[in-house]
């Protein structure tokens, strides 16, 4: 039996950006990076705009991994 999307384990709140699209818009960007190298990728890839401000908003430092910048990403939706 499917659940019906409004009762999902998805507890982001409507219209923000999944982890996966996030993953996805960052994908190509060499680790270490910084802030504005993630959203300079993310811009590059086309992200959307919901995409591209959420990267915008994360904290001003380097990020060693996919798995850090999805962890910063959790902590501000």
């Amino acid at each position: 039996m499917s659940q019906h999307p409004a009762h999902s384990q998805d507890h982001r709140h409507p219209g923000q950006p999944n982890p996966a699209d996030v993953e996805k818009a960052i994908s190509g960007v060499n680790y270490p990076t910084t802030r504005e190298k993630l959203a300079a990728q993310a811009r590059k890839n086309q992200a959307n705009t919901d995409i591209v401000d959420l990267v915008d908003r994360l904290p001003d430092h380097n990020f060693d991994s996919p798995a850090a910048v999805a962890k910063q990403i959790a902590r501000i939706q």
